[in-house]
Order: structure tokens, then sequence, then C-alpha cells
């Protein structure tokens, strides 16, 4: 003869699709209390903990990886035997078979501590803070207690040329399934489990390091086409340390030329300026247009050691050449003004003594008479 709870079992199972052996948080969990035994109630959840698996210090303008590794430490806490359904279970299906199903539900509950299918998403804490997250959310899986990533998490990463020394938070956001409980279902082993929903958010930690850190100021050009001058450029250290024995260099390429590529700066204090002088030729046939010239400053920081700042770019304005015709008449009005005037005047003095000679000669004829 079926039981009552049997009975009840077997209408539910067909509205639930028969053979499913799985249920998750879908199910009510009051619907599966109905149709199936839960020996325990286990306390625990997982717990994770995350730390960089990288150098925590980079440079202004600086473009990295910030590799994040995630540890699951999560513990059962405890457990709690449900006395009336273990006794009823024995007395309807025996003690062997309803032991059998109370060690495989414990077992089951020792997942409780698993975190499944996990979503990181990386963040700034300030929003204003001078860091570019260049891919934020990442699939990571499932994380057993006791286990970490079998390989970092990987978030791209950029450091603004503008920022400032220091440190600055992430928020590590990381949401997954845990499973909530599980419960079995005598006499046919059927194992049902559910689900909640969980998160953790842990802040990690990028230093920008100080250090000597170099911005053009101010550029003063006038070249032309054809044209040979200087340039001015003015250099800043914007950087928190000195820079010493700084020598500004420049990269030229088509259409400029030069034999002055190098300029001592000397000792460059923070914030303390210097202007470098370069010599620059331009191609007669350059393009009248904007241009940018390649610079760097090298410097010895101060542990005495030599580096580089990054690329900086001077940008300048190549005019057009100076037009021949107007030119060639300029020089020719010129010319004629300082070769003219002094033959404007001979020939002057020369007409005014011939007059005067025609007078006196003139006088000298009527006295004859």
């Amino acid at each position: 003869m079926i039981s009552l709870r049997n009975l009840k079992f077997l209408s539910i199972a067909i509205l639930l699709l028969g053979g499913m052996q799985f249920a998750s948080a879908g199910i009510d969990e009051n619907v599966v209390s109905e149709i199936a035994s839960d020996y325990y109630d286990v306390y625990g959840s997982p717990h994770l903990v995350a730390n960089l698996a990288c150098d925590e210090v980079f440079e202004r303008g600086e473009e990295g990886i910030l590799y994040v590794n995630i540890l699951n430490n999560g513990q059962i806490t405890g457990f709690e035997a449900n006395e009336d359904d273990i006794e009823d279970d024995i007395e309807e299906y025996g003690e062997t078979l309803t032991r059998t199903y109370m060690s495989s539900e414990l077992l089951s509950d020792r997942a409780i501590t698993t975190a499944d299918s996990m979503t990181a998403t990386l963040s700034l804490v300030d929003p204003d803070a001078p860091i570019k997250i260049e891919q934020d959310t990442l699939l990571l899986g499932s994380l057993n207690t006791g286990k970490s990533l079998s390989s970092p998490a990987e978030f791209p990463i950029e450091i603004y040329d503008n920022a400032k020394a220091g440190t600055y938070d992430l928020q590590l956001y990381v949401a997954y399934r845990s499973q909530k409980d599980s419960a079995v279902t005598p006499p046919y082993g059927d194992t049902y489990y559910w689900y909640e929903d969980m998160n953790q958010t842990m802040v990690l930690q990028v230093v920008v390091e100080e250090e000597p850190y170099f911005r053009i100021e101010n550029v003063e050009s006038d070249l032309l086409a054809g044209d040979e001058k200087t340039i001015n450029v003015t250099y800043t250290n914007t950087g928190e340390q000195i820079a010493r024995e700084c020598i500004a260099r420049i990269s030229v390429v088509d259409p400029f030329t030069t034999t002055d590529d190098q300029a001592y700066l000397g000792d460059m204090h923070p914030g303390e300026s210097r202007t470098a002088v370069f010599d620059i030729n331009v191609a007669e046939d350059a393009t009248v247009k904007d241009y940018s010239i390649s610079s760097e400053i090298k410097y010895k920081d101060e542990q005495d050691k030599s580096q580089y700042s990054d690329n900086l770019k001077i940008p300048v304005y190549v005019g057009p050449a100076e037009s021949l015709n107007a030119s060639v008449a300029v020089g020719f009005v010129l010319l004629v003004g300082i070769i003219g005037t002094p033959v404007y005047m001979i020939a002057r003095k020369k007409k005014e003594n011939n007059y005067k000679k025609y007078l006196e000669n003139k006088e000298t004829k009527a006295n004859e008479k």
C-alpha cells in the first residue's frame, strides 16, 4: 500500500516532468520539502579573497595588465540534523536506506562553500582617478573552497600621463551562485539542489610611483620652406623628483634636417622649466602645414641611473617660402635707389654748371660789343 507521503511525491513529481534529477532556485523550497527529505541544515558559504599577482607600482603613461588572483577559503561552520525527517524515513523506508541517503545529502551539502558561475567586475573607487580600465568584466567559472584561480584574472589598464603620484583604490566586485541546500527523495534517491545569488566586494590598490616627468610648456618657431632657423622649446619637470644632468634631444625626419640635435638643460627640480634651442633646416619643397618633431629628455634619477622621458612631440608650423618675384622686385627697387640717386645728383650738378657757363659767355659777348 502506498503511503500518503509517497502519493504526494508521485503527483508533484509528474508535474515536475518525472525523470528530472536536479532542481535549482527555480523550484520553490516549499515544494521540494513536500517531495524530498532534508536531513541536514548545513551552515557556511564561499568566502573570496583577492590580491594582485603582479607589481602594484606603475609609471605615468604606462599600459599594463593587472593580474588578480582569487582564493576561496569558504568554510562549513556547522550543521544541524532534522530529527523528525530522519525518524519518519527510518520508520517508512528502513534504517539502512535512510542512513545511505543521509550520507549522500551530507556529502552534497558540502558544496555550499563552492562559488559557481563567478563574474568579476573591476571599477574605480574614485571615478576621477587617473586610471583607465580597458576591460572591466571577466567570467571566471567556479571555484571550490581551498582553491585559487588556475590562472590570474587579467584586467588591462592604462595610467594617464597626467596622473599624480600616489595610491589609488580599485573595487573588485564578484557575483556568483552558491548552493543553499540539498535534499534527497527516498526510496528513489533523486537529489534536489537549490541556489542563491551572492556577491563580494574587495579592494585592490595601484600605486603611481614618484619620478621626474616632463612636458613641453612652450614652443617658439617661425619656420618657412627652404629656411634655416632656430626653434626654442621650453620643457617643465612636472614630476615629484629632481632630474639631474638633463639633455634634450630631437629626432627629425623629412622635410627637416639638423646639425644641432641636443641641448643641455642641467638639473631640473620639480616645477622647474628650461628652454632648449635647436637649429632646424627646412626643405625647399616642404608642404605648408603643421608638423611634429619628436624629442626626449635623458636624465639621471635619484639613484644616479640614466633614464629617458616619454616621447615629447614639438608642434611646429612650416609657412610658405618667400616669393622669388617679390624678392627680385624689392631688390631691384633697392638697387635703383642705391645706384640711381648719385647718378641723378651728378647729372643735375653737371646741368647747373653748363647753364652757369652759358650765362657767363653771354655776359662776356655783351661787354665786347
